[in-house]
């Protein structure tokens, strides 16, 4: 089961939080803009003695591919 939180439109961190549960493993998504927010997610979230995992993104439409690819390491070397 998948629960997104989501505040604000498109903000720049996103968290992917597992805990485990009666009826296993439960994952929630929170977008957030500071980093340092997400102490606050977790403090306030599911009690964090269950926590299995916490996955923190860029949140990217393409998840990242643009930042890593070819075509942009070209690119911003022919801008040098």
């Amino acid at each position: 089961m998948t629960n997104v939180v989501t505040l604000h439109a498109e903000k720049r961190w996103k968290a992917i939080i597992e805990y485990r549960t009666e009826e296993g493993a439960r994952s929630i998504e929170h977008y957030f803009e500071e980093i340092s927010d997400l102490h606050l997610i977790v403090e306030h979230g599911p009690d964090w003695n269950f926590l299995i995992r916490c996955t923190v993104t860029l949140n990217r439409p393409d998840d990242g591919e643009e930042q890593n690819s070819v075509t942009k390491a070209l690119r911003e070397d022919r801008s040098h």
